[in-house]
């Protein structure tokens, strides 16, 4: 690397995490404050015109996480900070937007799981990292469930896929990785989550995913999808 592509990468670094960092307008008085994990403020939203400045940090953030741990670490939170968008986004009225951005949730909550795989093919002991994975996700799937039953009809179908393959993904994992057993009490800790809903959002939740652990012959792969282009690297980070 020579000194000019340093200092411009050292530069969209420092501006990238501006942006990552940077929280949403002060919230409405009485507003209620919600929280995934250690994540209690979506950054920046979709709906700025800056919002490509946030990509750009995530990017830079994930290149210079050197190990899977750390990577699954990042791609956990920037996922919280997409359910907590989503939220955000729906409680403006921009529902039709926040179903949108329930692929860019997707996303990052795979790449999650992926890296944790990617460490545990690594010989690392990932039991943290799937424990961390789980309690998340199980807030993530409560706030979903929230916004979906606020959310108009023409907007939920997003969501619910967004429920549906997130979860459908992480069993999958936990199955590989720590067995049944613990898979099937996780799927019972998740039904819970739904408990803060009316009873029409619960039965359509669970419908979806009963359905989907019906689905035969399918089964998801913890491979990440990027390998075949950038060397078996989720994300297409190093």
């Amino acid at each position: 690397m020579n000194k000019k592509f340093l200092i411009i990468l050292t530069s969209l670094l420092l501006v990238g995490l501006a942006f990552a960092v940077t929280p949403v307008w002060a919230q409405e008085q009485g507003e209620e404050t919600v929280s995934i994990g250690e994540v209690s403020d979506p950054g920046i939203l979709p709906d700025s015109p800056f919002y490509f400045m946030k990509g750009w940090g995530r990017a830079i953030r994930t290149f210079f996480a050197f190990n899977a741990q750390e990577k699954t670490r990042l791609a956990l939170r920037f996922a919280n900070e997409d359910v907590l968008a989503i939220k955000k986004l729906c409680d403006k009225g921009e529902c039709q937007l926040a179903e949108e951005h329930c692929e860019k949730f997707q996303e990052q909550f795979q790449r999650a799981i992926q890296w944790t795989e990617r460490a545990r093919e690594e010989g690392k002991d990932v039991e943290a990292l799937i424990e961390k994975l789980k309690e998340n996700h199980l807030r993530q799937q409560q706030v979903l469930a929230s916004v979906l039953e606020k959310a108009p009809e023409q907007a939920s179908e997003g969501i619910l896929k967004a429920i549906e393959n997130s979860s459908f993904g992480l069993e999958n994992a936990i199955e590989r990785i720590q067995g049944k057993h613990k898979m099937e009490q996780f799927r019972e800790e998740l039904n819970l989550q739904f408990s803060n809903v009316g009873e029409e959002t619960r039965i359509r939740i669970q419908e979806r995913l009963e359905a989907r652990h019906h689905e035969p012959g399918e089964i998801f792969s913890g491979e990440p999808q990027e390998q075949k282009h950038n060397q078996g690297n989720p994300g297409g980070s190093r």
